[in-house]
């Protein structure tokens, strides 16, 4: 009696799209085509995936804190599955401190402690070590478990051709007992920091290894119990690193292929930069389609292109919102978007600080001011629109035109559009991230905000249920206050924020602190740094009924106007609204910036 399913499972379709083309599955499947429609469906991917060269994806790591650790002492108790852990992050750190991208600059095991110490304690031996971070291995635990169970198999009485279907007076049904062993393995990781003395990582990482074994399978190996349990821990050791480090994988090429928006003269230089991704060349290949696309913003192709670099670079916020800016541009379902946009949108929600390596941030222009800091001028740029309650008009129009007018000048610019309250903190976090050091750091808002309490909070898109100041506080809205704190911490020489959001309140008036218009007077400018409102403490500014706001307007047009400081910018900006507005609407900024900062320099 020879084995053969009744009809195809989707795994079997998936293998044998790689060996037969499309056409002829469908005349080979026989008595399957109740599962033709899932199937075929998996078959196109599978095609692809197929066919397409892999190139190496970065993955960010679980934690964003401790993924900027680079000086590490690692520890464990007297437990021996948690010295295996240990010594299996020992290893796969000073791998990652001699590859050809170091990332670690420090890598040193510490042995045994007996107890569980104390931060002090962690501080001392980490200061000793000349450390950044600790990282404390205790109480690892391993066991195996089995369970049994039986289930159907189909088989067929008679030999058939290769992908031919089992006749079905000759499919037999029989059932099995099956036996699965599992070992598993987990331990208890501490990741302290040094610099400040606290934990910024403190969990429970598990990690298992299995294998299943059925009555009617033969010539397989027997259950090896100590080796599921190593398994198992190493698999532990390896989940611990994709919580403190990047780490590389590959994955299929994924690019769209040009529309028909796109023009004529530009297909030559999209085609070469397809050539040269499914090379494996793709640092070549999105320079040029992020070349393209600072002059062709609307074509499909070239946003979801782009949004794929970025996904292949770690940054997932850029990547997400660049297919969601495809799949709007589109205005159509889409598998291709649909798909990376749920891959990227999953590993969000599954890491939700980003992660950006600095080392791939946007290079500062040749005729750029030398500021002293590490040469890159970074921006977040934030459009929000589309309001639960009180939607408006020009936010998104506002964050495109002055985020391309940033690119245009040599920043490194995450523009992004309606953000709701899920994202709003991840993505000022991550742009904290990436302002580290850099010359300049620029954050930009056009949408909602209100007062509360003399504190100036940034409105999400989903502010339906907010109604008091708990709500606003409680429900995704960030305090200006907080950016600048972050700012602070992250130290860039410059630090810049751009706010044209005094418009009226968008909530009931439940209560007197949300009940004025406008922004309140900010309390404290970042040191060495700017903020500039759209217009004056208490005061609103319109949504307006053209395309840009009066303020962002003005500002964009300024932006690459040549050898003029940071201050002149701004004044040039408050006389064009000034006269715009009949002096109705009045910009102002605060500033603690010490001598001359010019974001362009005429050569």
């Amino acid at each position: 009696m020879h084995r053969h399913q009744s009809c195809l499972p989707t795994s079997l379709f998936r293998r044998a799209s790689r060996l037969v083309p499309a056409l002829m599955l469908g005349g080979l499947l026989g008595g399957c085509l109740a599962t033709v429609n899932t199937a075929v469906n998996d078959m196109g991917q599978s095609l692809s995936d197929a066919v397409a060269p892999k190139i190496t994806f970065l993955l960010p790591p679980k934690n964003a804190d401790a993924g900027s650790l680079r000086s590490v002492l690692i520890l464990s108790d007297g437990n021996e599955v948690s010295a295996h852990i240990a010594m299996d992050l020992e290893s796969a750190m000073s791998k990652l401190r001699i590859a050809e991208r170091p990332f670690y600059s420090k890598v040193q095991m510490g042995g045994r402690i007996g107890g569980v110490p104390s931060d002090a304690q962690l501080a001392d031996l980490a200061a000793k070590a000349g450390a950044e971070a600790l990282v404390l291995v205790t109480g690892g635990v391993s066991e195996v478990r089995t369970a049994n169970s039986t289930e159907e198999r189909s088989t067929c009485a008679v030999q058939t051709k290769f992908l031919k279907a089992c006749p079905k007076e000759q499919v037999r049904s029989t059932r099995v007992t099956c036996t699965d062993t599992r070992g598993l393995a987990a331990a208890r990781i501490k990741v302290f920091r040094s610099s400040d003395k606290r934990s910024v990582f403190t969990d429970s990482v598990g990690g298992e290894s299995a294998q299943r074994l059925c009555s009617d399978e033969t010539n397989v190996a027997r259950v090896d119990p100590k080796q599921l349990t190593a398994n198992a821990v190493q698999n532990t050791g390896a989940n611990v690193m994709r919580v403190l480090a990047p780490s590389y994988e590959l994955r299929p090429l994924d690019l769209m292929s040009a529309d028909a928006g796109l023009p004529a003269a530009q297909r030559k230089d999209f085609d070469a930069a397809v050539k040269f991704a499914e090379a494996k060349r793709m640092d070549e290949a999105c320079r040029r389609f992020e070349e393209l696309y600072l002059d062709h913003k609307e074509s499909p192709a070239l946003t979801f292109n782009n949004a794929f670099c970025a996904e292949v670079r770690g940054d997932l916020l850029r990547a997400s919102q660049g297919y969601r800016r495809a799949s709007e541009l589109i205005n159509a379902p889409n598998s291709q978007i649909d798909r990376r946009i749920a891959v990227t949108e999953k590993a969000i929600r599954e890491n939700p600080v980003a992660f950006m390596p600095a080392d791939l941030a946007g290079a500062q222009l040749s005729k750029a001011p030398a500021i002293k800091g590490d040469g890159r001028r970074v921006a977040l740029v934030i459009g929000n629109a589309r309001y639960q309650r009180s939607a408006l008009v020009n936010p998104v129009n506002d964050a495109r035109l002055v985020g391309d007018k940033l690119t245009r000048i040599g920043f490194d610019v995450l523009t992004l559009e309606n953000v709701d309250s899920a994202r709003f903190a991840t993505a000022t976090r991550d742009f904290a991230k990436r302002a580290k050091g850099a010359d300049i750091a620029l954050f930009y808002y056009a949408g909602h905000a209100i007062q509360a309490d003399g504190e100036n909070f940034l409105m999400p898109v989903d502010n339906a249920k907010m109604r008091s100041i708990d709500d606003v506080r409680d429900q995704g809205s960030v305090q200006l206050a907080d950016i600048v704190a972050q700012l602070e911490v992250a130290a860039p020489a410059v630090k810049l924020l751009i706010i044209d959001a005094c418009r009226d309140n968008p909530l009931p008036a439940t209560s007197r602190s949300l009940a004025g218009g406008g922004l309140a007077d900010i309390k404290q400018v970042p040191q060495g740094g700017l903020i500039a409102f759209a217009t004056s403490p208490g005061s609103t500014a319109e949504d307006g009924t053209a395309r840009n706001s009066v303020f962002s307007k003005h500002f964009a047009a300024q932006l690459s106007v040549p050898n003029q400081n940071i201050e002149q910018v701004f004044k040039k900006v408050r006389e064009a609204v000034k006269a715009e507005t009949k002096n109705k609407q009045v910009p102002m900024e605060k500033s603690d910036l010490i001598g001359d900062v010019f974001l362009v320099r005429a050569k």
